[in-house]
């Protein structure tokens, strides 16, 4: 692109939308159905710096901050239910959906309002592409 507007609005969405994905993509390795996404979500055993454990850990108690200092990063059926308890207890997940509907319109804000209308179709296909989901 030549214009430097036109680039830095381009690159403020991309940036946005690659977020965005990466934060579906934590939610979806705890949350999504493997025979849907192709894999098994191994993020907490893996002790991944993911979007929700770090939600949890600005809301977590000094009991759960315990509970997640001692099984996160396990690789134990064990441990998993029990961060998974305390993501449940939190409500990481609607934490997410929250999340993923405020981003969402965010962004499409930004299209709307600092995109030229004859390049908003393409922003507006790729944010419809990953919006809401499931892989």
């Amino acid at each position: 692109m030549k214009d430097k507007s036109t680039f830095d609005t381009a690159r403020k969405i991309c940036l946005m939308l690659g977020e965005f994905f990466q934060i579906q993509d934590d939610y979806l390795d705890c949350y999504g159905d493997p025979a849907v996404i192709g894999k098994i979500g191994t993020d907490i055993e893996d002790n991944k710096c993911g979007w929700l454990v770090c939600q949890a850990l600005k809301r977590a108690s000094k009991q759960q901050l315990a509970t997640l200092q001692s099984h996160y990063g396990k690789v134990s059926k064990d441990s998993v239910a029990k961060v998974k308890a305390i993501f449940q207890n939190l409500r990481v997940k609607e934490l997410f959906e929250a999340h993923e509907d405020e981003t969402h319109a965010r962004i499409a804000l930004v299209v709307a309002s600092e995109v030229p209308a004859t390049l908003r179709p393409i922003y507006n296909w790729h944010l419809g592409k990953i919006f809401k989901r499931s892989k």
